[in-house]
């Protein structure tokens, strides 16, 4: 994987740097003023990659950090890494679709911190959530409909209770009266008299039969109702655990903010420096806090799962599913999202597959005068300058069996051989001399220990030198830049060669301050050579760090009000450096105007400002392109054409011609006429001399045709119906970054001129004919 944007927020300085892409080459550059939060990016990515927070890290309001980074995909290590069956379709879709991925960092009151996926995939996490929410304001819902439901089904039971009753006693009473009946219908009457109480007793009989059917009705509706009370009550039954559940829920999170109160509070007075025995005692106490915050974060985990299982077995019995049925159920489905990876679970696991982030430490890596081999054999970190013996190893190429040749002779040509390599490439990063043509040398040495130290003697030990035709010294008998230099280019080298590190970014914090400006410029060459193995973050003030024909690597760092240096960092990429104070950018101003007849960014005439690095680029393809080599030409990028004034104010102090060329869109062409006026007081002939306005097309990339510019710059096969720069700017396309891109394919031949069509070609031969007319 690697670093492809990053996010810091809450740390230091720093409230947001919002989103920042770092540079697609792998060399990204944070400049700025001292005490502008440059530091505070790189300790704010270190942090992100080991957790470790320090309460000087935290703003003074408390708000805890978050860190997010951004990284592109390699889709077959993920593969091995994550069980497809683990994910959620949704995620799996999304992993496929995209090839970048989002993990974030964050920190709680107790200063640990948690890793979890961010972005997209986030989004669709915090989407179940959302689901879960919901259905837990509908339960609550009816819960609250339940109660009320509650209440009229047990006055309604009550009240067909008592009804039943009623009607139950009248069929008694009637069923006594007939059987008295039956009593008295049996005497003797004459076969012509009627029989009163045998008439009463049919009467009562009837009676009886519409008392059975209203009992019967009555009945029924009982049964319906208790059935209905029953049901109710089960559901009372859940409404009563989830109110419990969510007691104790509050309370457990009542408890761990308190502990995490109190175990902040016992951090600052530990970061008080107390006496030994108050220093021993707030130590013991903050890890018996740290003990009872992790007991509490788990015991609150599993009531949590508890009321999620509850809480969906309850939407289950609100559709008339008996408890114990909806209970088992929704403890199998959640069970069955527990083999799913939650955010933080899927964050470590992709975590693991990230680059390591490293942090440079000037003298952490000092080669020493000398090593003892058995050190180096069993691996003795502690003994001084380890870290660099083993550098110098992996660059030479060695392992302990190379000192096993049993030929002294064959062993010293060896090593001979390996110095002089070394040498030689050392000596292509470090150009300074010693004196008019006298180079420095790298050498080392297999000796034994003499009798003069006893529990040594006999015992093989590596020592080094840095030679040169003078004089043969150790290491730490030279000068404190040859010794950085040495040690940065030790830990560069051996980092690029390790096969065992797949990827790294390392951060660098003002490399090579002891350094020579030349030296400085040669640190530069050696970020060149190990791009390609790893990635690197650093920070400085030098203009001789500072590559000004690759602006795209910069990103400044200011104060968000240039004199309040207690105001919040604010973070500009390449593409809006025009709003970075002229303070800020003195590095790369000062880098345009150094050594000015010793490189070809600046020189005495010719010199053309364009806008901004987009413009550079393409322009510097199209020299190519068009084959025009009838005048030098050397153009010169502004961070905005809002910068173009300043940059030609510049020029004109230190003596410099220069010519201006504005494209048509309106902010160049507010420029150009700004331009006019103030230098030429509107005298269109003299203006005319050093102001080009191309009219004729918005920007740059707008003279390819609009084929061409499918092919070979934006790389897409979908019809384009406006202007390219609009088709850019509507699909937020980074221009300096398709341009860079263009330039390096033009460069490398994979773009010819045949390769353009008419219209193009007319387009750029129009272009530096009437540029080739203001050359000189």
């Amino acid at each position: 994987m690697k670093l492809i944007s990053f996010r810091i927020k809450n740390f230091r300085s720093i409230r947001d740097t919002n989103w920042h892409d770092v540079a697609h080459d792998n060399i990204t550059c944070l400049i700025g003023q001292n005490e502008s939060g440059k530091t505070s990016i790189l300790e704010g990515l270190k942090a992100f990659y080991d957790g470790i927070l320090i309460e000087d890290m935290l703003r003074s309001d408390l708000s805890l950090p978050q860190v997010a980074c951004k990284f592109n995909l390699n889709s077959s290590a993920l593969e091995k890494k994550l069980d497809p069956e683990r994910l959620y379709p949704q995620i799996r879709k999304k992993l496929n679709e995209h090839g970048t991925v989002t993990i974030i960092r964050k920190w709680e009151p107790d200063l640990t911190s948690y890793i979890a996926v961010g972005g997209e995939l986030l989004e669709i996490f915090n989407a179940e959530e959302e689901k879960r929410k919901s259905s837990e304001i509908k339960i609550e819902k009816l819960i609250d409909k339940t109660t009320e439901e509650l209440e009229k089904a047990t006055t309604a039971v009550e009240n067909v209770s008592q009804e039943l009753n009623e009607v139950s006693q009248k069929l008694l009473e009637k069923q006594e009266i007939i059987n008295e009946l039956k009593k008295t219908s049996r005497s003797v009457f004459s076969r012509n008299k009627k029989n009163p109480d045998k008439v009463e007793a049919e009467l009562a009989k009837e009676e009886c039969n519409a008392l059975d059917k209203e009992k019967e009705i009555k009945l029924n509706e009982y049964n319906e109702k208790t059935t209905i009370l029953s049901n109710l009550k089960e559901k009372q039954i859940v409404h009563d655990k989830i109110r419990e559940l969510q007691s104790e829920i509050r309370q457990l999170k009542d408890e761990l903010a308190e502990s995490m109160d109190r175990f902040r509070q016992i951090s600052d007075i530990v970061d008080m420096y107390p006496s030994e025995k108050e220093l021993r005692a707030a130590e013991a106490s903050r890890e018996n806090y740290r003990i009872e915050i992790d007991r509490t974060k788990e015991k609150l985990n599993s009531t949590k799962k508890q009321y999620n299982i509850l809480l969906q077995a309850a939407e289950n019995v609100f559709n008339n599913m008996t408890f114990e049925e909806s209970y088992k159920k929704s403890m199998a489905e959640i069970s069955r999202h527990e083999n799913f990876m939650g955010p933080k679970e899927m964050g470590e696991e992709i975590f693991k597959l990230s680059p390591r982030f490293e942090l440079f430490e000037d003298f952490s890596s000092l080669l020493p005068n000398r090593i003892d081999l058995e050190d180096i054999l069993t691996g003795n970190t502690a003994v001084e300058g380890y870290k660099a013996a083993i550098n110098f190893l992996v660059i030479t190429g060695l392992d302990y069996s190379f000192f096993q040749q049993p030929s002294s002779r064959i062993l010293k040509q060896k090593i001979e051989n390996l110095n002089g390599e070394l040498t030689l490439n050392f000596q292509d990063f470090w150009r300074q001399n010693v004196g008019k043509n006298n180079k420095i040398k790298i050498n080392f040495e297999l000796a034994h220990y003499d009798h003069t130290h006893e529990e040594k003697s006999g015992k093989p030990f590596i020592e080094f030198w840095i030679k040169d035709e003078a004089e043969r010294l150790y290491p730490k008998q030279r000068s404190r830049g040859v010794r950085w230099f040495l040690s940065f280019f030790l830990e560069l080298k051996a980092t690029a060669m390790d096969g065992e590190i797949k990827n790294k970014l390392l951060l660098i914090d003002e490399p090579g301050v002891s350094l020579h400006a030349r030296a400085q410029e040669d640190v530069l060459k050696v970020f060149d050579d190990i791009k390609e193995h790893l990635q690197i973050i650093y920070s400085t003030h030098s203009p001789h760090l500072i590559d000004v024909n690759k602006l795209y690597r910069v990103i400044a760092v200011q104060r968000a009000l240039e004199d309040d240096m207690n105001s919040e960092t604010v973070v500009l990429d390449a593409r809006s450096l025009k709003e970075a104070t002229a303070d800020t950018l003195s590095p790369v101003y000062a880098m345009m105007g150094a050594r000015l007849n010793q490189q070809e960014i600046i020189k005495s005439f010719n010199n053309v400002v364009v806008k901004d690095l987009a413009t550079f680029y393409f322009l510097k393809a199209i020299l190519i392109l068009t084959g025009y080599n009838e005048k030098e030409c050397y153009f010169l990028p502004a961070s905005g054409a809002s910068s173009m004034p300043m940059i030609i104010n510049i020029l004109i102090g230190w003596g410099l011609e220069y010519i201006a060329l504005n494209f048509g869109n309106d902010e160049e062409r507010f420029i150009y006429n700004k331009l006019r006026k103030e230098l030429f007081d509107n005298n269109v002939d003299q203006a005319n001399i050093q102001l080009l306005h191309f009219r004729e097309f918005p920007n740059a990339e707008d003279m390819f045709s609009t084929i061409d510019f499918k092919r070979y710059i934006i790389h897409v096969r979908e019809g384009i119906t406006v202007k390219n720069s609009e088709y850019l700017k509507d699909n937020n396309h980074s221009r300096t970054v398709l341009a860079s891109n263009f330039l390096q394919n033009v460069t490398r031949g994979e773009i010819k001129p045949e390769d353009l069509d008419e219209e193009t070609r007319d387009n750029l031969n129009m272009l530096m004919r009437k540029l080739s007319e203001m050359l000189k």
